[in-house]
């Protein structure tokens, strides 16, 4: 247990030492969020706040498992997911931000490099242990749903929307990051394995030490570099550990700030163009009721907090 205390001492004070070190470079770089129109008036003077920060935490996150955790496969599939979904954010952040394609990637794209890393993620778990992609956990119960090779596009589906469901969840200062830290340290005491345990420990502590710069009011931004990197992670210790389902319950949140964006999408199709909430992802409906960001960070986070407390006794 020292060495679990050590590592994510390490983590944070890692991530604030990149942060001084990083953010200047960003600053020179001229990466400044844009900022929509159709957004809260509130965010309007965010812009120019440099972003694509998640490379502050993906970077320390990638050192510190390189010296302290035991490389195997299972190691491997962890940073895969990590930096691999961090990469193709982070092309998406370069095209909008540096070369100033105002479309970043383009959906396509986006959608086929997604899929072809979940598809490598995947069979690369099939390789790993077998069982976790043709056996699945039944929440509430110990009973092991065998799917054979359905666990294939289950997990893949699974994969791509986790990570596509954490880029919408970032959209007001420290709100991913705070809503994921509870999320890592669940799945820190729901491992078994000591690579899942001390990975799981560095992206709590990395991304603990990253709310120095991103709570609010944020003098830097993640990016899609940096919240696509965070649902990489946790997607990849919940399969690993055979808990895939469960993301629905400890990834509540990420559920709700999607499943917003859906049922605003379709009533706005479906039902004359009208909608359900002021404006999607949710986090912004709560805004333009008048709560301010702070508060809607902190509550947003207790109900992390209170779904993951809900996993663990599900579990435990």
């Amino acid at each position: 247990m020292n060495q679990i205390f050590k590592i994510a001492l390490i983590s944070i004070i890692s991530s604030i030492a990149l942060g001084y070190a990083i953010i200047p470079i960003l600053k020179n770089m001229k990466v400044g969020q844009n900022i929509r129109k159709e957004g809260p008036k509130s965010h309007y003077q965010k812009a120019g706040t440099p972003t694509m920060g998640g490379v502050i935490f993906i970077i320390a996150a990638f050192l510190i498992t390189l010296i302290f955790v035991p490389f195997d496969l299972s190691t491997l599939i962890l940073l895969l997911s990590t930096i691999g979904f961090g990469a193709i954010g982070f092309v998406d952040d370069f095209r909008k931000l540096v070369l100033k394609q105002s479309e970043g990637l383009k959906p396509k794209e986006k959608i086929v490099l997604q899929f072809s890393l979940a598809i490598i993620i995947t069979i690369l778990t099939f390789v790993y242990n077998k069982e976790s992609v043709t056996m699945m956990t039944i929440p509430f119960s110990n009973y092991q749903l065998p799917v054979s090779f359905f666990g294939f596009p289950i997990l893949i589906f699974i994969i791509v929307g986790t990570t596509n469901a954490v880029n919408l969840t970032d959209g007001l200062d420290g709100l991913a990051a705070s809503v994921s830290i509870p999320v890592f340290l669940s799945l820190f005491l729901l491992t078994s394995k000591d690579t899942s345990r001390m990975f799981s420990v560095i992206m709590f502590g990395v991304l603990l030490g990253f709310l120095f710069f991103n709570s609010n009011p944020a003098s830097v931004f993640m990016g899609d570099t940096g919240s696509m990197a965070i649902g990489g992670a946790v997607v990849a210790l919940a399969i690993i550990e055979r808990i895939p389902i469960y993301l629905v319950i400890f990834g509540g949140v990420y559920v709700v700030e999607t499943l917003s964006v859906i049922i605003q999408v379709y009533s706005y199709k479906h039902r004359n163009k009208k909608r359900v909430f002021l404006m999607t992802p949710i986090h912004h409906h709560f805004e333009l009721k008048g709560y301010k960001e702070p508060k809607i960070v902190t509550a947003f986070t207790i109900v992390s907090v209170v779904l993951c407390l809900i996993t663990l006794v599900a579990i435990l």
